[in-house]
């Protein structure tokens, strides 16, 4: 009689069993061993063993239900059995070996419930429909104490997370039950062994479950320590991939990215990429080293964490990125320009970084990647630190003089839209208050040509937006005729008209400035264009919803500029605009200006 058919006759005789379990436990071992041997496992029929097993597991001997839960967590390493075993009759008592006293119970308990629920939701409904998930819970709880078993451990781990995965309904209540907390404890164990390691990836599967929900679950700054010490230990690619995974996904929170900084995290990566980065070879190991190198970027977007990163252009954080400006790696160079560009947020980093040699760094990659054939990632990256570096006024000078222009000029006949928007952004800010530099920019006929094509591109409205910016920008720096007449004759003033019509108060602030500078400076010769550009029932349009002040007073001046020519009188009466600047002082907002006005209107039409 083989040991399978002896299983009936032990439940018959249930009481001497009681008495003397000996013989039914020799007997699971056996079965055990014989199962476990490779040799066998075509010939085993998984769910007879299981349906001749499950019903020790009511027998009320602790010893022999330890050992049957042990059974069916062997025979449900195959897929087989499961199935079968997903009813009340198998979980309700399994669930209630999780609340022995006996660690050893306890443990084959979990491994049971984990194997039947592993890719099995039949089983894990059935876990839930006898209130288990509590008890797993509970267990896992105790296994964090410093005496538990560390097998206890890795299976308690293991069945929670397959008790609970695909079950996205149910994370919130896993998080009020305090798992997250935990964990974070069981990682305080470290992972100096293969089944610790095994252990932390499991918790960190779990904890990925868990964060990503599409609420606002935040991990603690303690987690934060742990994730990242565990990080700095790992050996294994699944594990560390899965640690930057998660603190990536969590680092767009500012309390974490502070967390992640205190801890250390950039300085562990810089380190982890210098020495690993060269064997990213492979498409899997370079999406990686990608995602350890946004998480720096993105930890570096905290204004907290970037400081103390910065460290007053000492950190190790600075210094090391500093190094990687002239990387041979493209993923490393173009980190080390992105955190530069979060590093110059503010005008003392910026000039403390200018005489550390950044932008001199900077504008030399510039000039090796200002064509279309350059990596758009990083001629994106560079005008963006570049543009953050020429903010205060004394960096504007010396980058000027370093040969931004010069580096720069070649990169108008690139077609990227993106790279063009970076490209016009940090034309505008180096010009601010450099009526040179405004003047050296203006007098470029392309550059001036190129301008104007851009104020008209609808392919993208950030380009479109930044073109007249800097067109109006160019005008009132240089306050030049020789830029002025340039622009006249390259079709810009049409282009600053239809400026006046932006959403944006600013532009339309711009626009009428730099119009009113025309007017002052090339009036004349910038009369047919107005007239050509409808500027009259423009200014009529304008005025029909009551205008911001900045803008109302910067339109008067221009109209005040241009009113002297006869032509440009007649064309702005026969488009009304005496009347629709009597209908904007009616405002309490700009009563004020009624004299002005007045005096204005009566130039435009004295019959008025």
């Amino acid at each position: 009689m083989s040991d399978l058919e002896k299983l009936p006759l032990l439940l018959e005789n249930l009481e001497l069993m009681k008495e003397d379990s000996k013989d039914a436990l020799q007997l699971f071992d056996n079965i055990i061993a014989y199962i476990s041997n490779a040799e066998n496992t075509d010939s085993i029929d998984t769910i007879q063993y299981s349906k001749e097993v499950a019903p020790f597991l009511g027998c009320n001997i602790v010893e022999v239900e330890t050992k049957a839960a042990e059974v069916l967590a062997e025979l449900c390493k195959a897929e087989a059995p499961r199935a079968s075993l997903s009813n009340n009759q198998v979980i309700a008592p399994l669930v209630k070996l999780l609340s022995s006293p006996l660690p050893e119970t306890r443990n084959q308990a979990c491994r049971a419930i984990a194997n039947i629920c592993f890719d099995n939701n039949d089983g894990r409904n059935c876990v839930f429909s006898c209130n288990g998930l509590a008890d797993i819970v509970e267990v896992l709880r105790m296994s964090a104490f410093p005496d538990s078993d560390t097998r206890l451990r890795t299976n308690a781990v293991g069945c929670l997370l397959n008790v609970i995965m695909s079950q996205d309904q149910l994370y919130p209540k896993v998080l009020e039950m305090g798992v997250m907390e935990i964990l974070c404890d069981l990682l305080t164990y470290g992972i100096s062994t293969k089944q610790e390691e095994e252990t932390a990836v499991h918790i960190f599967v779990i904890l990925g479950l868990l964060t990503d929900t599409g609420s606002s679950v935040c991990i603690s700054e303690k987690l934060c320590g742990v994730t990242v010490n565990i990080l700095s230990e790992s050996a294994n690619g699944e594990l560390s991939e899965l640690c930057v995974e998660l603190l990536h996904s969590q680092a767009e929170n500012e309390d974490v990215r502070l967390h992640l900084a205190k801890a250390g995290l950039c300085e562990l990566l810089i380190e982890l990429l210098e020495k690993h980065g060269r064997l990213a070879d492979d498409d899997e190991t370079r999406n990686l080293l990608k995602m350890a190198c946004d998480l720096i970027v993105t930890i570096l977007n905290g204004d907290a964490s970037m400081e103390l990163a910065y460290n007053n252009g000492k950190g190790r954080v600075f210094e090391g990125l500093y190094q990687w400006l002239s990387s041979t790696d493209d993923d490393l160079q173009v980190t080390a320009v992105l955190a530069m560009a979060n590093f110059a947020r503010t005008d003392k980093h910026c000039i403390q970084m200018v005489n550390q040699g950044v932008s001199k760094q900077l504008l030399a990659s510039l000039t090796q990647n200002n064509t279309s054939d350059a990596k758009i990632r990083l001629q994106h990256a560079l005008l963006g630190a570049l543009r953050n570096l020429v903010i205060p006024a004394e960096n504007k000078v010396i980058v000027l003089q370093q040969g931004l222009f010069q580096a720069i000029y070649p990169m108008f006949s690139i077609p990227t839209f993106p790279v063009v928007f970076k490209l016009l952004g940090t034309l505008r800010m180096v010009i601010d208050g450099q009526p040179e530099a405004a003047s050296e920019l203006g007098k470029k006929e392309e550059v001036i040509s190129k301008l104007v094509e851009w104020c008209t591109t609808d392919d993208h409205p950030g380009v479109q937006g930044e073109a007249n910016r800097l067109l109006a920008w160019i005008i009132k720096n240089s306050r030049d005729r020789e830029v002025i007449g340039k622009i006249v004759t390259c079709g810009g003033i049409e282009c600053l008209v239809k400026m006046t019509q932006s959403e944006f108060v600013v532009m339309q602030a711009e626009a009428f400035l730099a119009l009113h500078l025309t007017g002052a400076i090339r009036g004349q010769d910038a009369e047919p264009s107005l007239i050509k550009a409808n500027i009259g029932e423009v200014i009529t349009k304008f005025l029909s919803v009551t205008p911001q002040r900045e803008v109302f007073h910067n339109l008067l001046a221009f109209i005040g500029q241009i009113i002297d020519s006869a032509d440009m009188r007649k064309h702005l009466c026969e488009a009304g605009v005496p009347k629709a600047l009597y209908s904007a002082i009616l405002t309490d907002s700009l009563s004020d200006l009624r004299d002005q006005v007045s005096r204005l209107a009566s130039l435009i039409d004295p019959t008025g």
